[in-house]
């Protein structure tokens, strides 16, 4: 895809995406794994408290008085999971359904463009921002943005993380415009 733009405004309000079917499936399986995880947050508070990707996805409003933190954090993280999973949800419709293993070599091939009305360019943005944090907790990615990961996985989830910040990238510059 170099030297195309990704995502293309157009005079409608919307966005047009170009991606390659893989990156898609990527994208597409990623976002799903958020959703779950998400669903999962809502479903059981103490999972939400205790586990430390739900603390960068729902950082503390008082860093100073834990007491204030936690009654915040009661009222107002099932409210904030619900919409980020909303907006999960979004970008997993925008993507439309998984591709059939049917499929020939020449269709999986194409590039797929994908329509994003405004609504739809608010979830994306928001979405790529919550599947960072969630790679970042996992990648062990300190303040000064350091990977403290080791291991097989540290790689692939390394590019996953830099892949999705170029995507905002782009549609941020693409919504500047």
């Amino acid at each position: 895809m170099s030297g195309l733009r990704r995502f293309t405004p157009h005079v409608s309000g919307f966005l047009f995406a170009r991606f390659e079917a893989i990156e898609v499936d990527l994208l597409r399986l990623a976002t799903s794994q958020l959703v779950d995880m998400l669903d999962a947050g809502a479903a059981d508070p103490v999972l939400a408290r205790s586990n430390g990707v739900f603390g960068r996805l729902l950082p503390d409003a008082y860093r100073d008085d834990d007491e204030a933190a936690a009654e915040f954090r009661r009222f107002t993280a099932p409210g904030l999971l619900e919409r980020k999973e909303h907006n999960a949800q979004i970008v997993l419709d925008t993507l439309g359904t998984e591709r059939d293993e049917t499929e020939t070599d020449d269709e999986e091939h194409q590039p797929v463009t994908i329509s994003l009305d405004p609504n739809a360019v608010q979830a994306w943005l928001r979405s790529l921002t919550d599947l960072r944090l969630t790679l970042a907790d996992r990648l062990q990615v300190s303040a000064d943005g350091v990977v403290h990961l080791e291991g097989e996985d540290a790689p692939f989830l390394r590019e996953l993380y830099d892949w999705l910040g170029m995507l905002q990238e782009e549609l941020v510059y693409a919504i500047d415009v």
